[in-house]
């Protein structure tokens, strides 16, 4: 999925320029995870963190430090903020169930494309 994630206190965001692809990972309960690359260029790291501990999906744990930013998805018109977090060893952007929660995802493997559309308001 394209995204953007913004830090709005800070005024950084990344990509700079266009978006990136993130991974929704439905087994992660979390917001959004980052590599610190990407958590240093958003200065992130220079706003209060805090720290929590994760179960990984091979079953071990780590540690990770975040704090609230904001995701762009912007095919779907949307701005959403939650808690942004990094943990050594990460190598990619995952878009976690939190994120997801005003979303419909449709996979579809007959044709094998996936379909995301915001949920119908009440």
């Amino acid at each position: 999925m394209q995204i953007v994630i913004e830090n709005p206190l800070l005024r950084r965001k990344y990509p700079s320029d266009g978006s990136i692809n993130a991974v929704m990972d439905t087994g992660y309960q979390g917001f959004l995870s980052v590599p610190e690359s990407i958590f240093k260029h958003l200065h992130l790291h220079r706003l209060v963190t805090d720290k929590r501990r994760i179960s990984l999906a091979n079953g071990a744990f780590s540690n990770t430090r975040g704090c609230y930013a904001s995701v762009q998805i912007p095919h779907l018109s949307m701005k959403i903020d939650g808690f942004v977090e990094t943990f050594a060893g990460l190598d990619e952007i995952l878009l976690g169930t939190e994120a997801l929660l005003e979303t419909k995802i449709v996979l579809d493997y007959c044709t094998k494309r996936v379909k995301l559309e915001k949920c119908a308001t009440k």
